[in-house]
C-alpha cells in the first residue's frame, strides 16, 4: 500500500491538461490533431488542400511506389521509366563501386631491374663527367679517350647491325609463311569452286562443244592459282610505283640490298660528322671567352641535370633516337665544356665523343635490354664499375688504389640506392586510392574500324 507522504504528494499535483501533450503520448498514442478551421469559401480547411485533392495526390504515390517497386532502375535517359531525370537509386548505387582497378602490384626485383635504366644513363654521365675533368687537368690525352670511344662505337653498331639483321629474317619469314598461308587458302578455294561444277543445260556451240554455267568460274579459279603460283615462284618484287613502304635511305632501283643500303648511309652519316666537327672546332674553341667561369660550370650543371631529368627511360626499340630534349641539353652542355679547353684537338675529341655517349650509346643500350637481360645485367656492371672508379679517382687523384676502393663504395651505395627507391615505391602503393563509380561520365567508344 503507497505510504501517507506519497498519498499527500499525487493529491497535491495538478491533474493534465488534456488539450495538451504528455510524455506518455509518444509512446502509446499519436498525438492529437488540431482543429481544422473553414476558409472562407467553405471548401475546406486552411491548413491543408480540399479532401479531394488529397485523396488524389495519396492515389497518384501509391501507384507511382507501386510502380517504382515493379520496375528496375536503368541509367539510361533515353530509356521510358517511372522515375525522375536526376533520380538516384540509393539501393544500387554503390554496387559497382571499384577501388583502384588498374592497379598492378609493384615487385621488388622487378623494380630493381628496371632500375637498371636508370643507373646505366647516370653512370655514362658521370663517365663524361670524369673523362672531361682529365682532359682539362691533363692527365689522359683527348686523342686516347677518343679513340677508345670510337673503338667501342663500331662494335656496338656491328653487333647492333647484327641484331637488325637477324629481325629483318625473321620479319622476312613471316611475311613469307603469310604468303604461303593465303596462296593455299586461294588454291583450296579455286578446287572448292571447280569440284562443286554445276550441271548446265548442255547447249551445243557450233565448233562442236558443250557450253556449261561454271565453266568460267573453274576457269577464273584456276587463272587464279595460276597468277599465285607464279608468284610465289618467282619471290617478292619491289614494287617501282610506289615507294611509301620503303625507309628513306632506301632506293628500290639501286642494285644494293636494302640492308647493305643502310650501312652505307650510316658510312656516310659518320664522314659527314666528322668532317663538320673538324670544321666547327675553331669557332667551338672561342665560343665563350667572354663568359666567366663560374657561369660554365652553373650552365654546363643545369644542363646535365636536364639530360638526367628528361631522358626517355622507358623508350622501345621503335625510338631510334633518345629524347630531343635530353639529347640537346647533353650537346650544349658538351659544347659549352668543350669552349674551355685549350686547344682544337681537345675541343674535337670532347664533342665527338659527347655524341658518341649521349646520342648513339642508348640506342645500343634500348636494343640490349629487348634482346638479352644479361647482356642488360653485365653492360650495368661495367658502367657502375666505371663510373664508381672514375668519380673517386678524380675526387681523390689518386691511382689504382683509389680506383679499386671507389669501385667497392661505389657498387654498395648503388645496390642500396636502388633498394632504398625500389622499397619507397612500393611503399608508396598503399595511398594509391583512385575510385571509379556509377558518376563517373560516360566515355563514348571511337571506333577507327568498323566490322
Amino acid at each position: 500500500m503507497p505510504s501517507i507522504s506519497e498519498t499527500l504528494t499525487a493529491s497535491s499535483r495538478p491533474l493534465p491538461d488534456p488539450s495538451r501533450l504528455a510524455p506518455e503520448d509518444a509512446y502509446y498514442k499519436s498525438p492529437p490533431r488540431r482543429p481544422r478551421q473553414l476558409s472562407p469559401l467553405g471548401t475546406g480547411g486552411i491548413d491543408g488542400p480540399p479532401s479531394g485533392v488529397r485523396r488524389k495526390r495519396e492515389k497518384d504515390r501509391a501507384r507511382s511506389s507501386s510502380r517504382r517497386r515493379k520496375g528496375a532502375y536503368k541509367k539510361l535517359l533515353w530509356f521510358k521509366q517511372p522515375f525522375p531525370d536526376n533520380y538516384t537509386d540509393e539501393e544500387t548505387f554503390l554496387d559497382h563501386l571499384q577501388r583502384n582497378p588498374r592497379l598492378q602490384p609493384y615487385e621488388f626485383w622487378s623494380l630493381m631491374a628496371d632500375s637498371t635504366v636508370i643507373v646505366q644513363h647516370i653512370a655514362s654521365v658521370a663517365i663524361f663527367c670524369c673523362c672531361f675533368a682529365a682532359i682539362a687537368l691533363e692527365r689522359v690525352s683527348p686523342v686516347s679517350v677518343v679513340s677508345w670511344a670510337t673503338i667501342c662505337t663500331v662494335v656496338c653498331w656491328v653487333v647492333w647491325d647484327h641484331w637488325m639483321g637477324q629481325e629483318e629474317a625473321e620479319a622476312a619469314r613471316q611475311a613469307a609463311l603469310a604468303e604461303n598461308e593465303s596462296n593455299e587458302d586461294i588454291s583450296s578455294l579455286s578446287s572448292t569452286i571447280s569440284g562443286k561444277e554445276p550441271q548446265g543445260l548442255g547447249l551445243t556451240l557450233p565448233n562442236g562443244t558443250t557450253y556449261r554455267p561454271g565453266h568460267s568460274h573453274s576457269a577464273s579459279a584456276t587463272s587464279i592459282t595460276s597468277n599465285a603460283s607464279n608468284s610465289s615462284k618467282t619471290g617478292p618484287a619491289y614494287d617501282s610505283s610506289n615507294y611509301s613502304h620503303y625507309p628513306p635511305y632506301v632506293d628500290p632501283a639501286s642494285s644494293l640490298s636494302p640492308r647493305n643500303q643502310q650501312r652505307l648511309t650510316t658510312l656516310k652519316s659518320a664522314v659527314l660528322i666528322y668532317c663538320a666537327l673538324l670544321g666547327l672546332s675553331p669557332i667551338l674553341k672561342s665560343l665563350t671567352h667572354s663568359t666567366s667561369l663560374d657561369s660554365i660550370w652553373a650552365i654546363s650543371t643545369c644542363l646535365l641535370l636536364m639530360n638526367v631529368a628528361f631522358f626517355d627511360y622507358g623508350g622501345g626499340t621503335g625510338a631510334h633516337l633518345p629524347a630531343s630534349i635530353s639529347t640537346n641539353s647533353a650537346m650544349m652542355a658538351s659544347t659549352v665544356l668543350a669552349s674551355r679547353l685549350p686547344s682544337t684537338t681537345h675541343v674535337f675529341s670532347l664533342t665527338l665523343f659527347s655524341i658518341e655517349v649521349f646520342a648513339l650509346f642508348p640506342i645500343f643500350r634500348r636494343q640490349l635490354r629487348s634482346i638479352s637481360w644479361r647482356g642488360q645485367l653485365t653492360l650495368t656492371y661495367i658502367l657502375v664499375i666505371g663510373a664508381s672508379g672514375g668519380v673517386f679517382v678524380t675526387l681523390t687523384g689518386g691511382g689504382w688504389g683509389a680506383c679499386i676502393a671507389g669501385i667497392i663504395l661505389g657498387g654498395i651505395i648503388t645496390f642500396f640506392a636502388m633498394a632504398f627507391c625500389s622499397w619507397w615505391l612500393i611503399g608508396l602503393q598503399k595511398y594509391k586510392n583512385e575510385i571509379h563509380g556509377p558518376w563517373d561520365p560516360a566515355r563514348p567508344i571511337i571506333r577507327r574500324r568498323w566490322d
